[in-house]
């Protein structure tokens, strides 16, 4: 089950990749999520887990994996 800032995060990049389909780094995702950087990397990597994003943090490029919203 994902908390609070793992569904946030998840919703900010489903529709940053719907409408932009750019890269977003950690720093934005704190902005836009209203977390600490941290918050954000820790929750990037239990999504990860979760194989709900692909995410590789040396080329700050996530990305969420189609379907995932089937699973809420």
């Amino acid at each position: 089950m994902l908390n609070d800032t793992e569904r946030k995060l998840l919703q900010i990049l489903h529709n940053r990749n719907r409408t932009v389909n750019t890269r977003i780094s950690i720093p934005d995702l704190a902005r836009m999520a209203q977390r600490e950087p941290g918050q954000i990397r820790k929750a990037l990597e239990k999504l990860k887990e979760e194989r709900l994003i692909e995410w590789e943090d040396a080329l700050n490029f996530v990305r969420v994996v189609e379907g995932w919203y089937l699973f809420k």
